[in-house]
């Protein structure tokens, strides 16, 4: 049930945000990567929910999950603005197209990102033995 509000509140967050005038974007990008987490979350639980994972597995699981949430955040990112664009229709639109493929060509670059904090959280969790 808490998963389900919080979707609830993030479509109407997401909704609230297509609805103003904004330039900026950063919260394109936030939008885009609260998004991005949101169906990580919901893919993840529903393959892997109540499974047991070995070490070896956890690892990939953990650098291809991060690179596929990062470069995931910034094709959305990308396609929110395209979107907002069409819904808009303005003369002059609210993320110009060279802004847009600029977010999609820093993929690549979020991707790595991504499976580096993918790594690096696993590696927080992992427990510390003493010498």
């Amino acid at each position: 049930p808490r998963f389900r509000w919080i979707v609830i509140l993030g479509g109407v967050g997401l909704f609230l945000w297509l609805s103003l005038e904004d330039y900026a974007p950063l919260s394109a990008v936030i939008a885009g990567s609260a998004l991005t987490l949101l169906l990580a979350y919901a893919a993840i639980t529903a393959w892997w929910g109540g499974k047991t994972l070995s070490p070896s597995a956890w690892w990939v699981a953990a650098g291809v999950g991060g690179a596929l949430i990062g470069g995931g955040a910034a094709v959305i990112s990308a396609a929110l603005m395209l979107f907002k664009n069409g819904m808009h229709a303005h003369l002059f639109p609210d993320y110009p197209p060279g802004l847009i493929l600029a977010m999609l060509e820093r993929t690549p670059v979020w991707a790595l990102a991504g499976a580096l904090i993918g790594v690096a959280l696993l590696l927080l969790h992992q427990p510390r033995y003493e010498i």
